[in-house]
């Protein structure tokens, strides 16, 4: 994922929005309602599906949209829109199973990954192929932890020398919770990698690279945690990760980077942090900065971005209907940076 620098082309009322933010002009100038909440995000999904309905990006991203569709249907508070996102989900889902019905012979380890997490994906959303998943459980095992994931998340850490440690790392949490979900060794258990969450803290205190890195890993740890919006978070098990979206959700607000406040936001609210002052104004920037098209990125030669930044959106902007609560990381943890 890479950093942008967003034009503003936003709807009229947002420059007057940005200057309350920024500035901090007494109160804010717009105050969204739940009506303006269910245009945006209505307007984000028919964004979404358009996108699905395009047959060279579902040879590239249909995977990881197949899975946005699915956690909206699963996850969400409203019931119509659950069902339109189960609806278009099935609909991607016969469409990707038309691709994607034999493992090439020469899939690589991102390939194979991909083709895990569509199959998942597919299945969940009610369109199974046993066939293919045989397939992806005897191709997996050509490849090894580093081919997967970048390191032997079981041995040890992602090199803490390397820059780009947090991209490496939370890239590892994707794969492997897919892996676990789907019953496919991808290299490494989700556990393994997990375990290694205490040793990367602090996740500020970086240069802007590095941070941007770190927020995405720290929004992945929340989210492979309580199975991508099925379950609240115990703040308490992740404060210093809160402290840190919190300081960042500023940020974004004031950089234009809707991505970043969506995913700080449905994490926030994942802490029982949805009637927060910080929340509300992150859902009024997302509502006032959204192109007419239902996303928040214009750019033709970034699909990814444009359909992730209305991905997003809906996750920031929705509510949720939690089942219990995380108050604990699985397996054993490491308590201190090797020596």
């Amino acid at each position: 994922m890479e950093r942008k620098q967003f034009a503003f082309k936003r709807l009229p009322s947002a420059f007057l929005v940005f200057l309350a933010f920024v500035l901090g002009v007494g109160s804010p100038l717009f105050a969204s309602s739940p009506e303006d909440r269910q245009a945006a995000i209505a307007r984000a999904l028919n964004f979404l599906h358009t996108t699905a309905s395009d047959d060279t990006k579902i040879t590239k991203y249909g995977s990881d949209l197949l899975w946005c569709f699915y956690t909206i249907s699963h996850t969400s508070s409203d019931r119509k829109l659950r069902e339109s996102a189960a609806q278009m989900g099935r609909e991607l889902a016969v469409r990707w199973r038309k691709q994607n019905q034999h493992v090439p012979t020469d899939a690589d380890a991102m390939e194979i990954y991909k083709m895990v997490a569509g199959s998942y994906s597919s299945d969940l959303l009610g369109v199974k192929d046993s066939r293919l998943k045989a397939e992806l459980r005897e191709a997996a095992p050509r490849f090894n932890a580093r081919d997967y994931l970048g390191f032997d998340a079981q041995h040890e850490p992602p090199p803490l020398a390397d820059l780009g440690r947090y991209d490496t790392w939370s890239g590892a949490l994707i794969v492997t919770y897919f892996g676990d979900a789907y019953g496919v060794r991808l290299g490494a258990r989700y556990r393994d990698v997990i375990q290694w969450l205490p040793i990367l803290r602090p996740f500020d205190g970086h240069d802007d690279d590095m941070e941007f890195d770190a927020f995405y890993a720290v929004t992945h740890v929340i989210y492979t945690l309580n199975r991508y919006h099925e379950h609240r978070i115990a703040p308490a098990l992740l404060l210093e990760e809160l402290r840190f979206l919190r300081r960042k959700l500023d940020r974004a607000i004031a950089d234009e980077d809707p991505e970043m406040v969506g995913e700080a936001l449905d994490c926030l609210k994942a802490a029982g942090f949805e009637s927060d002052p910080q929340v509300s104004k992150g859902m009024d920037y997302l509502i006032s900065s959204q192109f007419a098209d239902g996303a928040w990125v214009e750019d033709e030669d970034d699909a990814y971005t444009a359909y992730h930044s209305a991905w997003t959106g809906i996750d920031g902007l929705r509510d949720y209907r939690f089942h219990g609560m995380v108050k604990k990381l699985p397996g054993n943890q490491h308590p201190a940076r090797p020596q």
